[in-house]
């Protein structure tokens, strides 16, 4: 997953999720924490990696 495909991710993520009602988001919740993890982690191993392949230049 590439930078962009993973913040694009992350907003579509978040506005799916805003869009329920308060006690809908109640409900998604967990599952919306354990989505955005996963996001998060595939987001920060590409940085990560571009990090160092950019220090080994």
């Amino acid at each position: 997953m590439t930078e962009e495909e993973a913040k694009k991710a992350l907003f579509d993520l978040n506005y799916e999720y805003m869009s329920h009602s308060p006690k809908e988001r109640l409900i998604l919740y967990d599952d919306y924490r354990k989505k955005r993890a996963e996001i998060r982690n595939a987001l920060k191993d590409f940085v990560c990696g571009k990090v160092e392949s950019e220090k080994k230049l």
